[in-house]
């Protein structure tokens, strides 16, 4: 990625990544719709376009309906099924998540980790970085990094994964 202009990265980001993050990065004035259509404004992609993708990203979440809500008036575990919702938006090959669970009860963790299971079963390449070892009964693959260095490499941990 070096080799490529801030141009170039911000295209690839854009076009092939999704992110999503432990505190949500939710706009607090924007509704839901508009949140999570944000990086298809960004790719100039057409209003009736942009409609008809983002109801399927919300779909897919389980919160088309609360379309026209705040992120103030939603629970922890819906911000951040909007945040993956924003992060699948522009059907990226590869989601990087951050502690996406690490603000969440359980249930509502359970729920987010359904999310991304679903997604890995569509086709989808998933990174989720946790501390929580709950979370990585959910992995087909392991990686444990201390202090900067791969320390382990382990395949197969969630026998539901395929």
């Amino acid at each position: 990625m070096s080799e490529y202009s801030d141009d170039e990265c911000a295209r690839i980001r854009n076009q092939k990544m999704g992110f999503v993050f432990q505190s949500f990065n939710l706009l607090p004035r924007d509704t839901v719709e508009e949140n999570v259509a944000r990086p298809l404004l960004y790719a100039k992609v057409n209003r009736r376009e942009r409609n008809t993708i983002v109801g399927h990203a919300l779909e897919s979440v389980g919160m088309s309906h609360r379309i026209y809500h705040r992120p103030f008036e939603l629970s922890g575990g819906e911000k951040q099924r909007v945040a993956i919702a924003r992060a699948i938006v522009n059907n990226p090959r590869v989601i990087f998540a951050d502690e996406p669970t690490g603000n969440l009860d359980s249930q509502s963790g359970a729920n987010v980790m359904d999310v991304f299971q679903a997604l890995h079963t569509e086709g989808r390449t998933i990174i989720l970085i946790s501390h929580d070892r709950e979370i990585s009964k959910h992995a087909p693959r392991l990686l444990s990094i201390r202090d900067g260095l791969l320390v382990s490499d382990e395949r197969g941990n969630a026998a539901s994964v395929q």
